[in-house]
């Protein structure tokens, strides 16, 4: 008989577990990193089929219509801070695409300057609790500028019927749009019960909205401005009425004066007090920072000159000159869920933000003031003509 000896296994050193333990922490960290990238390209590309379905409704609403949508004219809708909104810009549009409203023409006394609007009107807001078994949603808007005819347009919304089509010049139109369920959000955020006063502890400057809005794949608000005119300023100077730009800010600041809005809760809203908090376009932003940043998004930089940098810093109440890069444009808050974040965008070469208020870029060619732009995280799409 012949015996075997056999040697016991060769046991790992503590040194080969950590080097296994280290080459499994760097491929877990890649794998994360890999994953986490996919995963917010997937919600850019989500965000931006949004955004394409609502540019080929708009257009195919101009189209039909010989306008862009808009269930009252811009001009109406409320304009500095968060008080007092009852309808943004978005939901203006959308209400138009989708329909489910009426909307009533009043003089100063509250007369109806058009008797067929208002037989609509009112046939239309006392049908919903039988029609729906619910109460429409009501509100009167009136025209902040005082050098306008003083007319009123009261506004009402049945929530069932949103998606029923438009009624437009007494007919009754098809949807021009038909959103997916995680396109739309009927509040923003969570919690907030149906005061849009803030009288039950919900303040107005947390972005509530009875009306649903329009969202991103992060489930936050998609603004839309949308020209209203080809010539005259781009924008208005600060604090002024004067003219007629050719994109007006009525209606944005439900959104820029939230302190939690969508679904990441994310604070918009400026804090002197914090100089990186908020958005770079938020309410109680430095002077000249808003229209600077909206500048760069809206105006077209193939036709910008050196000149209205030169001539306009940004900070006075001269109107803001150039050419639209198109008919309307969306504006996504990307991934931080903030609309130009002041801690997104382009650094200085110590890799800080840039600060608040340093805008236009001086001693430089134009075109540096367009590249600012591109670090940012939000999302852009134009369209129309």
């Amino acid at each position: 008989m012949t015996a075997s000896f056999h040697r016991p296994p060769r046991a790992f050193t503590l040194v080969e577990i950590l080097i296994v333990i280290a080459l499994i922490g760097v491929l877990a960290g890649i794998l994360l990193v890999a994953v986490g990238g996919a995963t917010t390209a997937a919600k850019v590309a989500r965000t931006k089929s949004t955004m394409e379905s609502v540019s080929a409704a708009m257009d195919a609403f101009a189209l039909e219509h010989g306008t862009l949508p808009g269930i009252v004219p811009t001009h109406m809708l409320h304009e500095d801070d968060s008080s007092g909104a009852n309808l943004t810009n978005t939901q203006n549009i959308l209400l138009h695409l989708l329909g489910g409203a009426r909307v009533n023409i009043l003089d100063a006394d509250d007369n109806p300057v058009d008797q067929v609007l208002n037989a609509e009107y009112v046939r239309y807001r006392d049908a919903a609790a039988s029609e729906d078994g619910v109460t429409p949603i009501e509100f009167v808007l009136v025209d902040p500028d005082p050098d306008h005819q003083p007319l009123q347009y009261a506004v009402v919304v049945r929530m069932p019927r949103v998606g029923e089509g438009p009624w437009i010049n007494g007919k009754q139109y098809p949807p021009y749009l038909s959103p997916k369920d995680n396109e739309l959000l009927e509040r923003w955020g969570s919690g907030y019960d149906a005061d849009p006063d803030g009288e039950n502890g919900i303040a107005v400057t947390d972005g509530f909205t009875k009306l649903p809005d329009l969202i991103d794949a992060w489930g936050n608000p998609i603004m839309i401005f949308r020209k209203e005119r080809d010539t005259g300023p781009l924008l208005l100077g600060l604090d002024t009425h004067e003219g007629t730009p050719q994109f007006r800010l009525n209606g944005i600041d439900r959104y820029l004066g939230s302190s939690r809005l969508g679904r990441t809760q994310a604070q918009q809203a400026c804090d002197s007090a914090k100089p990186l908090l908020g958005s770079r376009l938020g309410a109680d932003s430095n002077d000249g920072e808003r229209d600077y940043w909206l500048y760069l998004l809206l105006s077209h930089p193939a036709m910008a000159r050196q000149s209205y940098f030169d001539d306009n810093d940004f900070t006075t109440e001269d109107p803001r000159l150039g050419t639209a890069r198109s008919g309307y444009a969306m504006l996504s808050a990307g991934p931080d869920g903030i609309y130009l974040a002041r801690l997104d965008g382009p650094r200085n070469e110590n890799g800080e933000p840039l600060p608040a208020d340093e805008f236009p870029v001086t001693g430089s060619g134009w075109q540096e003031n367009y590249d600012r732009l591109d670090p940012f995280d939000d999302v852009v799409m134009y369209g129309g003509s």
